[in-house]
């Protein structure tokens, strides 16, 4: 049976969920999820829902007079613990990214005036204040990587990027994007491109992480015909995928994040088909059969440990996030 990994679930107060994030707090995680102008924080052990308010991203500047009534419009969420507090930054279809206190709500850096939209955000995985990357699909091409401060933002150039992932390797932020164009990734501190691999003709990935095989670096990929590849950036590979791409889904890959449980790589995939798949990276090979119980497509999915156990949260447009144990 399928729902033999199901923990437990949580049923969101405002309905379908767009994105999530999920940061350790005081040794246990903390779910953030968006949908419909609200965010709210899930605390999965207690089950405790608290709807949590955010400053106007104009609420600061010459722009506040102008937006006096602006309210959040935020899809893409992502968060980060830093000094004891955990910073967000979200955006969405008709609002710019910003950044903001999640416990007080206070706008830490607000966002431009109409612009530019953001269709992916993720946490930059680096040593000292937190950094986000942003994207946008079609209003803007590239990324964009900046912070809560004032300095200026570093620009990832590429073409449309729908998809994000952040990782530290060898002592370096790298940020890995997808989209029309296949895959690209750089390096956080000069925005530098390091790699870049294709799909196959005709295919846009939609969302991609990172991970390791053997000691190699890899970046995944998923795909809108719900393919998932798998790159080696050591460069071993002249760009190639290491084996045929995993298929199993019916339609798009929405959502992708990767673990190692024990010693073994996986991903995880939520799909518009509204199922979750697990995939061994090692053979592209599926684990087990697809996870069903989401009621409509699966939008966000995140690996986190949740009592010791690596888990895998998924969400959607049914408004239930669902904790998978991962144990292999």
């Amino acid at each position: 049976m399928s729902d033999e990994r199901l923990i437990l679930s949580g049923v969101a107060p405002g309905g379908p969920i767009h994105g999530l994030a999920v940061v350790d707090v005081d040794g246990e995680p903390l779910v953030v999820c968006t949908g419909f102008y609200k965010l709210w924080s899930w605390a999965p052990l207690r089950d405790e829902w608290l709807e949590r308010p955010l400053a106007s991203p104009f609420a600061e500047g010459p722009l506040a007079a102008e937006h006096p009534d602006a309210v959040n419009d935020i899809d893409s969420v992502a968060a980060a613990v830093f000094d004891g507090r955990v910073v967000l930054a979200a955006g969405g279809d008709e609002q710019g990214a910003a950044i903001w206190d999640l416990s007080s709500g206070e706008l830490l850096r607000g966002t431009a005036d109409n612009g530019p939209y953001v269709s992916s955000i993720a946490a930059v995985e680096n040593e000292g204040p937190p950094l986000f990357v942003a994207s946008s699909g079609v209003h803007w091409d590239g990324a964009e990587v900046w912070g809560p401060g004032e300095e200026p933002s570093i620009e990832l150039e590429a073409g449309s990027v729908w998809g994000l992932a952040t990782a530290r390797l060898d002592g370096r932020s790298l940020v890995a994007g997808g989209g029309e164009e296949g895959v690209t990734v750089w390096d956080v501190a000069n925005g530098e491109e390091l790699a870049s691999f294709s799909v196959h003709d005709g295919e846009v990935t939609y969302t991609v992480g990172f991970s390791q095989l053997d000691d190699r670096p890899v970046v995944v990929a998923g795909t809108d015909s719900g393919k998932v590849y798998v790159f080696d950036l050591s460069g071993s590979e002249d760009g190639d995928p290491i084996h045929e791409p995993a298929a199993g889904h019916e339609g798009r890959i929405n959502a992708l994040d990767v673990a190692m449980v024990g010693d073994r790589a996986v991903a995880v995939t939520g799909g518009e088909d509204g199922t979750v798949r697990i995939w061994d990276l090692v053979g592209g090979r599926p684990v087990g059969p697809p996870l069903t119980g989401h009621d409509a497509r699966v939008e966000a999915v995140a690996v986190t440990t949740m009592r010791d156990r690596p888990v895998a949260l998924t969400a959607g447009r049914d408004g239930v996030i669902r904790v998978w144990d991962l144990t292999l």
